[in-house]
């Protein structure tokens, strides 16, 4: 389980060594379970959650302040399975033939997780990260949802 820890902390400090994210920290950090924690797009930080008894990584309330069943919460479910689809380009398609990726709606706030092999820690931590992009750039930014990110990120209206 070691392996698995190592690998996932290695690839999200590649990118904070990179300064594609600031701030970045190991939370918890034990063999077992731990939970990452970096700023980047927003003002708010991210959390990504690992287990590797199950081998999942969970992108932490990623969405916050979504209702169940809204049309936002549905509509990201659908933008999800979406990013699977063989017309996505290789270098932004989900690859849900190595990973399982599912979605969560915990009291209003969406996560997502997904569950990978061993093997492959370190290409399911660059998948959440690759994730998180198009969640802001193309699910909030290029969809209907600026008021959202106004309202919850504090990102500017322009």
């Amino acid at each position: 389980m070691h392996e698995i820890y190592s690998a996932v902390k290695s690839a999200l400090q590649g990118y904070a060594d990179r300064g594609i994210f600031q701030n970045f920290s190991a939370l918890t950090p034990n063999e077992n379970n731990a939970e990452f924690r970096f700023n980047w797009l927003t003002e708010k930080p991210f959390f990504i959650r690992l287990n590797t008894d199950k081998c999942e990584l969970e992108l932490k309330n990623v969405l916050p302040s979504i209702p169940f069943r809204s049309f936002m919460d549905k509509d990201f479910r659908g933008f999800l399975s979406s990013r699977c689809n063989k017309l996505i380009p290789v270098h932004r398609r989900l690859d849900n033939e190595r990973f399982i990726f599912q979605c969560k709606n915990r009291q209003g706030n969406v996560s997502v997780i997904i569950g990978f092999h061993s093997d492959d820690a370190e290409d399911a931590a660059k998948t959440s990260i690759n994730l998180l992009h198009e969640i802001f750039n193309n699910f909030l930014a290029e969809g209907p949802y600026q008021n959202y990110m106004v309202e919850v990120f504090n990102v500017p209206e322009e």
